[in-house]
């Protein structure tokens, strides 16, 4: 018998009682059925919301000696104590997420060692409820978060969670959730709002963690306390020791001071000890001057050249030009000139005066130099300026606000697929994804729609599917990527469908399999490539694990039961059932021990051949069966029952009729043994399909002579 969660198969029994009954897609923990109640009563549920460990760089940021101290855990943790679920709200930078991680390590810890903390994925769409049985079972030390960003979260979805959590406080677990101050819609009590952390001492802690303690002086803000604590005072005071105290403001995010330090850390403290030496000669002396130009240079290059760009992009005067040629060799870095400098005079009109401004003057590669870019190699790079590329894109996308739809489209011109980068493509949808993690009026998921509107192209399709993928999985972009892919997945272009199968197939479909599978489902409506792959998809994901074959059986079951008339199920059912697929192996066997799983058999194969677009299909899949069952792969009392119920049940007007009776083409020794096979077996009764006007129920009272052991299978005369 399955769990009321829907985890595991059922133990194969050593006899099958006389008669079976079951409870498909019952939900209920009680389930009345009428008639004999000696046999099987198989409840099947949704599986559970996938569970992801908390990363451990998250886990050490919330712990000592990495965490710069709030007051938001310990409210969070006060709450989970008395309520079992706490919701830490604030704009993005305000440390949230590892907020919640040190609430969550805070209540939860105990000397016996530390809890299990989870991030559970939000894996269901907009307009559902997560329902009880696909919440965790609440175990004791266990923590889970739920990022609320990535997720619209309903009145009904926060009630839902809020009454979860109650459970978990019974048994000594909890539940915190994460998001803007317009994400939670539930109960107000539980809000705690998101203190953000000193940025400076976020940037400190983990320059001292990682050994980097020079580094870390360079940020002391009181220089006399440092100079002056405990008696072995230095006799030569270290100038380095605050000399940066200002390059971090109050208001950097706990991300973006953690990137600062990584930064700070590739910085020689010889190089900044010499320039602060220099800058202590008087200041009319070329020592004094040197020292200051390396200070600045090295606090550009800390803070990504902020004033360097400020200055090229953003200053008085017109620089078109120079604008251009930076912004093509920030998005074509490591390109030839030669093609950064065709990609910049591609942007805006080609007219001739537009082109005579790119004629006069300094060379190409003069204004390339002057911008920032090292040219020496005859290729766009930037080693003297780490990190300038995406900085320069991210100041110039702030800055030109009037012009970004002409760069939105010459972007998409230059990467077209008869266009001058077109083969820089996965680049620069890498620098637009990092760009839309903060830019207003994001480029990202316009340039996704023109490049599969334009392009068939395998690669850039799969680089398509790249990107969207990583966009899911970033928390400001999760929401539009789900939504992008159910829009993609409900049109009919073949292209967008083709990027929807391939991510639903692969990485977003492990870590969201609910709404990867309500995208296949739509998919699966028309007969192409994209359906095709969609099916390989849901039999790969029942073939992995006892847990994933359960999800797509489950899955399929509903969509039989919800859409009747849509060829999802069916193409989805021949898909698991095909024996050129190893999953049918999975499926006979699980069979075999499970009625829940023969009577999913009994029930698909009887709403398949309901189907005429699929008839042939069907088919070639029955003439597989025979074959698999006649060359001693599929079990053949297993195979044969499973058909008889079928056949018992069904009109013969369509696949299965050719099947039994033949056609002049299908004539071979395995079809005729295998419809022998099915004339003298006994007709089963063990189950009774779902459906409330199942033909199988007529038809095993009225033809009584057609189950006797040894008969034709023919009506009586």
């Amino acid at each position: 018998m399955t769990t009321p969660d829907g985890q595991g198969l059922p133990q194969p029994r050593t006899s099958l009682p006389p008669f079976g009954q079951s409870a498909v897609g019952n939900f209920g923990p009680t389930v009345q059925v009428g008639g004999s109640n000696t046999g099987n009563i198989n409840i099947t549920g949704r599986p559970k919301l996938p569970l992801i460990s908390i990363a451990r760089g998250d886990r050490e940021a919330a712990r000592e000696p990495l965490w710069a101290h709030t007051p938001t855990p310990q409210q969070a943790a006060n709450l989970l104590a008395a309520h079992g679920l706490a919701v830490i709200v604030g704009e993005r930078g305000t440390g949230r997420r590892i907020s919640a991680v040190r609430a969550l390590h805070t209540h939860l810890s105990t000397p016996s060692g530390a809890p299990q903390l989870y991030d559970l994925a939000a894996d269901w769409e907009d307009d559902e409820v997560p329902e009880r049985e696909v919440l965790p079972e609440p175990i004791a030390g266990h923590g889970y978060l739920i990022d609320a960003a990535s997720r619209l979260m309903s009145e009904n979805a926060a009630r839902a969670l809020t009454t979860w959590a109650e459970e978990l406080h019974a048994v000594g677990s909890c539940l915190v959730i994460t998001g803007s101050p317009r994400d939670w819609r539930g109960d107000s009590r539980f809000e705690i709002g998101a203190v953000r952390p000193d940025a400076v001492q976020v940037a400190r802690n983990h320059l001292a963690h990682a050994g980097s303690h020079a580094q870390a002086g360079w940020l002391q803000t009181d220089v006399q306390r440092a100079a002056t604590r405990g008696l072995l005072r230095q006799s030569v005071p270290d100038r380095t020791v605050g000399i940066l105290s200002d390059l971090i403001t109050r208001t950097v995010s706990p991300g973006d001071a953690t990137a600062i330090a990584g930064r700070l850390r590739n910085i020689d403290p010889g190089r900044l000890a010499r320039a602060a030496e220099h800058k202590e000669r008087p200041a009319d002396s070329p020592e004094y001057q040197q020292g200051l130009r390396e200070l600045r240079r090295i606090r550009e290059e800390v803070l990504l050249w902020t004033n360097f760009l400020e200055e090229k992009l953003a200053g008085s005067g017109t620089r078109g030009p120079d604008r251009m040629m930076l912004l093509a060799a920030a998005y074509l870095e490591g390109a030839p000139l030669e093609l950064c400098i065709k990609a910049a005079t591609a942007f805006g009109s080609r007219d001739e005066a537009l082109a005579r401004r790119y004629r006069e003057g300094r060379s190409p590669r003069r204004r390339l130099a002057d911008v920032g870019v090292d040219t020496a190699d005859d290729t766009a790079a930037f080693h003297s300026r780490p990190g300038f590329a995406l900085s320069a894109i991210r100041t110039d996308w702030h800055h030109w606000a009037d012009e970004r739809e002409e760069t939105r489209d010459w972007l998409a011109c230059i990467t077209a697929p008869d266009g001058i980068a077109k083969d820089w493509a996965e680049q620069i949808g890498s620098r637009l994804l990092d760009l839309s993690i903060t830019a207003v009026e994001s480029p990202f998921f316009p340039i996704l729609d023109t490049w599969t509107a334009t392009s068939p192209d395998e690669q850039r399709l799969r680089i398509v599917t790249t990107l969207i993928t990583r966009a899911a999985e970033t928390e400001e972009l999760a929401r539009a990527a789900h939504k992008q892919l159910l829009d993609w997945a409900t049109k009919g272009h073949p292209h967008r469908r083709l990027v929807v199968a391939q991510a639903c197939s692969g990485r977003y479909g492990m870590r969201w399999p609910h709404m990867a599978f309500v995208r296949l489902r739509h998919i699966l409506a028309l007969d192409d490539e994209a359906a095709r792959i969609a099916a390989g998809a849901l039999s790969t994901h029942a073939a992995a694990s006892t847990d994933g074959l359960q999800r797509v059986v489950d899955t399929v079951e509903t969509w039989f039961e919800r859409y009747p008339t849509h060829l999802a199920g069916p193409r989805a059912f021949l898909a698991l059932t095909d024996p050129t697929h190893s999953v049918l192996d999975t499926v006979m066997s699980a069979a075999q021990a499970a009625p829940a799983i023969r009577d999913f058999l009994i029930n698909g194969w009887m709403q398949t051949l309901r189907q005429p677009d699929v008839r042939d299909h069907a088919h070639q899949i029955l003439l597989g069966w025979a074959r698999a069952a006649h060359e001693g792969r599929l079990n053949r009392t297993t195979t044969f029952g499973i058909l008889t119920d079928v056949r018992n049940a069904h009109t013969p007007l369509d696949a299965m009729s050719r099947f039994l009776y033949g056609s002049p083409d299908q004539d071979d020794k395995a079809l005729i043994e295998a419809r022998f096979a099915l004339a003298n077996l006994r007709a089963c009764n063990h189950t009774q399909c779902s459906e409330p006007h199942c033909p199988l129920k007529e038809a095993v009272g009225p033809l009584p002579d057609t189950s006797t052991a040894g008969g034709t299978g023919e009506s009586p005369s």
